[in-house]
């Protein structure tokens, strides 16, 4: 048994739910796309026939993927004549999450600020996997027995302890936040580096027999 360096979240849920899926169906998509021009990226319509109604998207209000019969589009105006067609497909925090280009596999993201004033776009250098990075750790941290690690020297020995090596732990340096995933299949173990502005700044360390989400 191997530990699974800088997995895709895809990969990591699959371990998680044990290859268990409950999600939207094919209909869902068909119908949206038919009666309101909603095409959703392949990279989301993968995750939400998946996981649509697991816990990965019902954690939390304030971090998830929309059923595509709640997406909308949008166009906003911008200068002499400029538009900018959006369509909102998510939440995070206090932002709703966006996406121009709906051919891509996995468009880069807008957030929006909706205040009474006016909404705020703030272009982004991520892209739609890195939000389920960051809902895949959700999920992990209320895994029984997760553990936060931001202690340099305790991060170290549990790292040896369960075979990880620092050193091939990778992540995109251009990222504001960057999640990192690994798995220790023989120690059932997670551990999910955090690196903000390009250093690291914590671990997440999840340890389960049958890594079934609560």
């Amino acid at each position: 048994m191997a530990v699974l360096y800088n997995i895709d979240p895809f990969s990591a849920l699959e371990i998680i739910y044990q290859g268990k899926t409950d999600g939207f169906s094919d209909e869902d998509f068909e119908r949206n796309e038919n009666e309101r021009g909603i095409i959703v990226p392949q990279i989301l319509k993968n995750f939400l026939k998946s996981y649509g109604y697991m816990t990965v998207n019902r954690l939390s209000d304030s971090v998830r993927i929309l059923h595509p019969n709640i997406m909308s589009q949008r166009v906003f105006r911008y200068g002499e004549g400029g538009e900018l067609p959006l369509m909102m497909v998510g939440r995070v925090g206090e932002f709703q999450v966006a996406i121009a280009d709906k051919a891509e596999y996995d468009p880069e993201i807008f957030l929006l600020k909706t205040t009474p004033e006016q909404t705020q776009i703030l272009p982004s250098d991520d892209t739609i996997s890195e939000i389920f990075k960051v809902m895949t750790s959700g999920v992990l941290l209320k895994t029984e027995n997760a553990v936060i690690v931001d202690d340099p020297e305790i991060a170290v020995r549990m790292l040896r302890e369960n075979g990880i090596d620092l050193e091939r732990i990778e992540y995109n340096r251009l990222l504001r936040r960057e999640y990192s995933l690994c798995f220790s299949e023989k120690l059932r173990t997670f551990a999910v580096a955090e690196f903000v502005e390009g250093d690291l700044a914590r671990f997440f360390f999840a340890r389960s027999e049958s890594f079934i989400a609560r």
